[in-house]
């Protein structure tokens, strides 16, 4: 398992074609996937606690569990959402699960949220603003980290240009982003 992470984390071609047509190892996606989802919960749940100096063991469980469940169900409906548009709209070729087993692996890179919770402590900046240098750069590379790993799996696996990638991706987060405004306003 931990070596297709870093397959796929290293966006390594051959690994995330193997994770593809691989159906025994849908249990290690869904694995990688929470444990990456956990990082991610634990790493701002402690970084908000701090922010708002209010650490407390009971806040970081229950923020932990409700970050994890939370990213758990955006990557179900993001894979969802990709398998969609990239079958339907721009004619790629594969499986539901063929496409979520790598997406799922390639979430790996969120388990560099758990160095948020190192306490560095804050740069201040004028008015005594802090600023959080090394949690908010943490936070950058593992998204775009995360980001451009995705977006690498989704290429590779549905076999797509790197064209019709981009404009997959572009029309999942538009549809993802339009049916967050639906839900987000009263």
């Amino acid at each position: 398992m931990w070596s297709r992470m870093k397959k796929a984390s290293r966006l390594n071609q051959q690994g995330v074609l193997e994770l593809k047509t691989d159906t025994t190892s849908t249990g290690q996606a869904v694995a990688v996937l929470v444990l990456a989802a956990l990082a991610y919960g634990i790493g701002y749940t402690a970084q908000t606690q701090f922010q708002r100096h209010d650490l407390s063991i009971y806040g970081i469980i229950v923020g932990s569990l409700a970050n994890t469940v939370t990213v758990c169900f955006a990557a179900f409906v993001w894979s969802a959402t990709a398998f969609l548009v990239g079958t339907k709209l721009f004619q790629g070729k594969t499986g539901y699960w063929e496409l979520a087993r790598p997406l799922f692996f390639a979430s790996s890179p969120f388990l560099i949220f758990l160095l948020i919770t190192i306490p560095v402590p804050p740069i201040l900046v004028q008015g005594n603003v802090p600023v959080y240098w090394f949690q908010g750069t943490i936070a950058v590379v593992a998204v775009v980290w995360l980001f451009l790993s995705q977006v690498f799996a989704l290429k590779q696996v549905m076999g797509l240009n790197l064209r019709r990638t981009a404009l997959t991706v572009a029309v999942g987060l538009l549809i993802l982003a339009f049916i967050g405004l639906q839900f987000g306003t009263s």
